[in-house]
């Protein structure tokens, strides 16, 4: 009877533990070096290609609102962007989520020199 409920709680735990594997990471926001750590773990599973949009979105997403290179200069916070900067605005969220919204929010444009 004990292995019999031995072997039905590992085949538990390790179900549990297989679903969790494929949960995909979210950020974790509750504090600066957390949105580091798991903005890191989150790039080193990505593919190449998903890592360079997981890139572009963050640097979209510390760039919403920045009219000009006028506002970087004037603000020093814009002058070191990275995922801490924006983590209230990405907290929880998956890689995937993330590269839609810095697509939904990018405010980025190019302008022709004297214009």
């Amino acid at each position: 009877m004990k292995q019999k409920l031995a072997t039905a709680f590992l085949v538990g735990v390790l179900a549990i533990g297989a679903a969790h594997a494929n949960e995909p990471i979210r950020l974790d926001a509750s504090s600066d070096a957390a949105a580091e750590s798991s903005w890191k773990k989150m790039t080193e599973m990505a593919t190449p290609e998903k890592k360079q949009k997981l890139l572009i979105a963050m640097l979209q997403i510390n760039m919403a609102g920045v009219n000009s290179a006028y506002d970087v200069v004037r603000n020093p916070e814009l002058q070191s962007l990275g995922i801490a900067r924006i983590k209230d605005k990405v907290s929880g969220l998956t890689a995937d989520e993330i590269i839609e919204l810095g697509g939904r929010t990018s405010t980025i444009q190019v302008q022709p020199a004297g214009k």
